[in-house]
């Protein structure tokens, strides 16, 4: 865990924690106890998970270096039912509560207190419909939608707490309720409005250099300051074509990167935006915004080696560790295995001149599915625990796998994995 993720981590933890820390001493409390009632116990508990629904997807590096792609997105899902049902929860007790019952619900027969509240959490319901819809080609519109979506409902959600004086009634629960509010929004400003304004991150691309029949290498060099902190093995960027904070982007793996601050990132054509991407000519302008993710080996000094699996263009951050790892002299043992389509045998030569340079052993699938033998032969006997593993490819390579592994006595904690596709 880096020293920035765990500040960021306990920060926001903090933070979370306090108003349902001040809910539970408020109904301890004689005077204030009156003050809570379902309703707001609910609707309190529900605007603090979309507190961190949010914060987990703005993009604070310090979050997804700690946290990673797959657990902040799991985290995400579970959290918006969480969020979602406790909403539900909120709206329900408030009807029963309310003397005017179901008419509370018409937007045209309530003030603007209940209006917002009304439309934030139609918001969420709608969101909520939205993202199952997701696919390859579709996903960089429904990601859009989604993300405008959530942050009305978090704006829309604040505006109906401001505006019923709810923080007044109870200082307790309010005072900490702020301080969260105003975190998010120093969140929200800097995510979509400072970053881009500033115009960070713009890279002028360099070349497209081909790797295979589907798929090539996009150089990418800076327009102006690189990318802060550099990129570590393994992390990645998301790109835009466009300046525009609400353009479409797309995440891509940092194939290699550079002391100047130029990188590579492998590319497969898999729709419009990464087939776009390909055909763009020399000299043109894109935004990237990262270094993301926590597909990170321990330091040199780490006991035991690496085992890596990639399917397909999963190599791409195997390919990352172990370029870094050969200019570093690793001495570490590196036993890489790669799940390829028929025919199409990714960095091949990069791969066995790196094997000179490291100590790497090279297992190729060559079009076939992974089994458990072509696992057993990655997995050192009686010294499993002690290695890092690292899985990066397609939902069913990454499962099967966990499931390989796990069935050698590698414990879940020794594997890393990002799925993609």
């Amino acid at each position: 865990m880096t020293e920035r993720g765990r500040a960021w981590a306990m920060g926001l933890a903090m933070l979370l924690l306090m108003p349902l820390v001040a809910l539970l001493l408020s109904l301890a409390s004689p005077r204030l106890g009156e003050t809570v009632t379902w309703a707001s116990a609910f609707g309190l508990i529900g605007a603090v998970l979309m507190a961190l629904i949010v914060a987990l997807v703005s993009r604070v590096r310090g979050l997804t270096r700690l946290l990673g792609v797959e657990i902040s997105n799991r985290v995400h899902r579970r959290l918006g039912v969480a969020a979602a049902g406790f909403t539900v929860a909120h709206v329900v007790a408030a009807v029963l509560h309310s003397p005017r019952g179901m008419a509370m619900l018409d937007p045209f027969a309530v003030g603007w207190p209940l209006r917002t509240g009304i439309a934030a959490t139609a918001l969420m319901l709608v969101g909520a419909m939205v993202l199952p819809l997701r696919s390859v080609r579709r996903y960089g519109q429904i990601a859009r939608v989604h993300a405008v979506l959530g942050v009305l409902v978090l704006l829309l959600t604040g505006a109906h707490v401001w505006l019923f004086g709810s923080l007044a009634v109870n200082p307790l629960i309010g005072v900490p309720a702020a301080c969260l509010g105003a975190v998010l929004l120093v969140i929200l400003v800097r995510r979509w409005i400072v970053r881009p304004a500033m115009g960070r991150g713009a890279y002028l691309l360099s070349a497209v250099r081909p790797e295979s029949g589907t798929t090539s290498t996009v150089v990418l060099a800076p327009a102006g300051p690189a990318l802060d902190p550099p990129p570590e093995p393994g992390q990645f960027v998301w790109v835009r074509l466009r300046r525009l904070p609400i353009a479409e982007e797309h995440p891509f793996t940092i194939a290699a990167s550079t002391r100047s601050g130029v990188l590579e990132l492998t590319v497969r054509d898999q729709g419009p935006f990464s087939g776009g991407l390909l055909d763009l000519e020399p000299g043109r302008t894109v935004w990237l915004d990262g270094p993301h993710g926590a597909f990170v080996p321990r330091t040199a000094g780490a006991d035991g080696g690496l085992v890596l699996i990639a399917g397909g263009v999963g190599v791409t951050p195997i390919m990352s560790i172990l370029r870094a790892h050969a200019a570093a002299a690793d001495p570490r043992a590196h036993a890489l295995l790669l799940a390829e389509r028929e025919g199409e045998a990714l960095f091949a030569a990069e791969i066995l001149a790196l094997s000179r340079r490291l100590d790497l052993s090279v297992l190729r699938t060559g079009g076939r599915r992974l089994d458990a033998g072509m696992l057993r032969a990655l997995v050192p006997p009686g010294d499993a625990p002690s290695h890092q593993y690292f899985v990066c490819g397609p939902p069913p390579l990454v499962g099967a796998a966990i499931h390989g592994l796990g069935s050698l006595g590698v414990p879940a904690g020794a594997i890393t994995t990002e799925r993609f596709g």
